[in-house]
């Protein structure tokens, strides 16, 4: 008796908690959008969503998204206006806030302080919006997603009504249910006011991301075509991005280039001659200084050169133990410093302190750091300016320039999630454009004439200029639509980098510098047979060799130096010497008679910097962060949707 009565009582147990489930089930009872529409296409639009919280979703009120950027007929897309009227619920006014995006706006109802019981509550949204009216040749269009497809609840009943202005009698009518992109007709259409108003209800309930989506066709002319003032008007508001952008990508151009033209453009060179002898008051480091215009790449050939300068003095000495180049102070040596460049008497003071060999390897990483530094400050704290002046101060109204721009961006662009998504490859582009533009920068400012400096700028701008554009064209196709503003904002990324190496310029001192530097590379450059048909060419010997080898290393022609002596040591004048010849201040099994130029190249040249900075140790690492209503509609199109949740 007992199993039967359970038998029976079971079933209906379950059946009444299923019920009582579905009952307590966070979903909207009911959606109702009454559209009007005006004869300026002006629609005013109001909603009445009555739902049913549990303190799931639904905990203080609910939100509603409504997109603002639809298709016109002519298939381009624009940004619809939005007024808010009035926010309701149960009759009443209640609290709300509105974020503003680049694709629509978001309504947030209900105070964040203040709990909903467990219920059910009705909210009226009135807003108004325009351009939503679509223009055909046969007949005037609204299209208009009543629910919109994006709500995270099902609509246990949904309806809505579209009221034409005054005497207007609707042409067609149609609607749709279902996904996204549905045709579904599961939808009761009636007709009343002698054709004016047009009631949809669905038949059926709408599951969550389901929505319902009518039209109504007028006949052409019902809507006031708008004027060309007012076609004016929303061009400027659909592209008041791009157009600010512009201006202000124009601005930081125009008063870059103003820049450049003012401060940025290099002294006249004066006439360029062979030098046989060192600038007076340059050390070779120093050339290395000036013709780099800094240490861009460290400074290490510089410091090469300054070493290998003191080992030709006799104050530092050479020697390659298991292939690493050691640098010691000569034993005995007391002698003072005040007689020494400033790079150089920092070097011995280093070494002094040091008080053992420096050896050229990964052990002695933070050492040669040290002393990089260390020569580095040197050269810097006492020239800096005055052979070459960055001008980094006319840098800052460029950069504000920009800021304002890129805020004008963030401030107005509502930049849409495609378009943050690709800011990604387009920035990882603009950093390699950005690395590029350093090193095309200093091409530029090592260049000579006019010519060749406007050519290859022409070429810096037709190459960047091509990868953005292609740039964009690629995500047009992958996103259906163009990242302005992304692009923009990366041009000027690329702008700046690019004339914040530009505009650096030689002063008077150090344009005369560049001269007599030049003329010495040029005598340093050339062959033995071409040396000695210079007039005034002073006689090869050891000593005049070693002498101008570290301004040699410093100017990076050490090689044809080194082959000019080994050729003079081949001549008849030579040959006494060459079969002795050794460099005093090195000590080591890597030094070839027969091979002088590939030595001094290997062991004392390019080779010791590039000791200096393979010995240097690892950089720290850091974490990374990671149609119309004729047929060709569904369900989801035309303007309005959205959808919308509970928070």
């Amino acid at each position: 008796m007992l199993f039967r009565l359970a038998r029976l009582v079971l079933p209906l147990a379950l059946m009444l908690a299923a019920s009582l489930s579905a009952q307590a089930e966070e979903r909207i009872l009911s959606f109702d959008s009454h559209v009007q529409v005006a004869r300026d296409g002006t629609l005013t639009v109001t909603e009445t969503i009555r739902v049913r919280a549990e303190g799931r979703q639904i905990r203080r009120g609910i939100f509603r998204d409504i997109p603002l950027r639809i298709e016109q007929a002519d298939g381009t897309t624009v940004r619809a206006g939005f007024h808010l009227v009035s926010v309701e619920r149960g009759g009443k006014a209640e609290p709300y806030s509105v974020d503003s995006g680049h694709d629509g706006v978001r309504i947030y109802i209900g105070d964040e302080n203040v709990f909903l019981r467990d219920g059910a509550y009705t909210y009226t949204i009135t807003y108004e919006t325009n351009r939503q009216v679509r223009f055909f040749d046969d007949h005037d269009e609204v299209f208009w997603n009543a629910t919109g497809n994006e709500w995270a609840f099902p609509i246990d009943a949904a309806s809505a009504r579209v009221v034409l202005p005054e005497g207007v009698r609707a042409l067609e009518s149609n609607a749709f249910t279902g996904y996204y992109g549905d045709t579904g007709k599961d939808v009761r259409i009636v007709t009343q006011d002698g054709g004016r108003r047009v009631s949809f209800t669905a038949t059926r309930p709408l599951r969550p991301k389901e929505g319902l989506s009518v039209a109504v066709s007028m006949p052409p002319g019902t809507i006031s075509p708008p004027s060309a003032e007012q076609q004016v008007s929303w061009f400027f508001a659909d592209h008041r991005v791009e157009i600010l952008s512009g201006i202000g990508l124009v601005l930081v151009i125009v008063y870059y280039v103003f820049a450049w033209w003012t401060v940025g453009r290099d002294p006249r060179p004066g006439v360029i001659f062979p030098r046989f002898e060192a600038p007076e008051g340059l050390s070779p480091a120093l050339c290395a200084y000036v013709a780099d215009k800094g240490f861009g790449s460290g400074g290490w050939r510089a410091l090469s050169a300054a070493c290998l300068n003191l080992a030709v003095k006799r104050r530092l000495d050479f020697s390659d133990l298991d292939d690493d180049l050691t640098i010691s102070r000569p034993t005995g040596d007391h002698t003072g410093t005040s007689d020494l460049p400033r790079g150089e008497k920092a070097i011995i003071r280093w070494m002094n302190r040091r008080d053992e060999p420096l050896t050229l390897n990964k052990d002695n990483g933070k050492s040669i750091q040290s002393l990089g530094k260390a020569f580095r400050s040197a050269i810097e704290g006492e020239n800096r300016e005055r052979y070459f002046k960055r001008n980094r101060i006319w840098m800052v109204p460029g950069i504000a320039l920009s800021v304002v721009t890129i805020f004008a961006l963030l401030a107005f662009g509502n930049m849409s999630d495609n378009q943050i998504a690709a800011m990604i490859p387009l920035f990882i582009v603009s950093m390699a454009v950005a690395v590029f533009s350093v090193h095309f920068g200093k091409a530029v400012q090592r260049s000579r004439g006019v010519v060749f400096r406007v050519l290859i700028a022409l070429v810096f701008f037709l190459l960047t200029g091509a990868g953005q554009i292609v740039g964009a064209a690629v995500l047009m196709a992958e996103l259906g639509e163009t990242p302005v503003l992304p692009l923009i904002a990366l041009t000027l990324l690329s702008v700046n980098v690019f004339f914040g190496w530009i505009l650096g310029a030689p002063t008077a001192l150090g344009r005369q510098a560049l001269d007599e530097i030049e003329g010495l590379r040029m005598y340093l450059d050339v062959a033995e047979k071409e040396r000695m048909n210079m007039e005034g060419a002073p006689r090869m010997t050891p000593s005049h060799f070693e002498t101008l080898l570290p301004y040699a290393v410093a100017l990076k022609v050490e090689k044809p130096w080194s082959e000019a002596f080994q050729s003079w040591l081949a001549t008849a004048e030579g040959a006494a010497i060459a079969a002795s010849y050794h460099p005093g201040f090195y000590h080591g099994a890597h030094f070839d008679r027969s091979d002088i130029a590939g030595s001094f190249a290997d062991t004392m040249g390019g080779g010791m910097a590039d000791g200096f900075s393979s010995s240097l140790p690892a950089p720290k690492s850091s974490g990374s962060g990671f149609s119309s209503s004729g047929g060709g509609g569904f369900s989801g199109g035309g303007g309005g949707g959205g959808g919308g949740g509970g928070w």
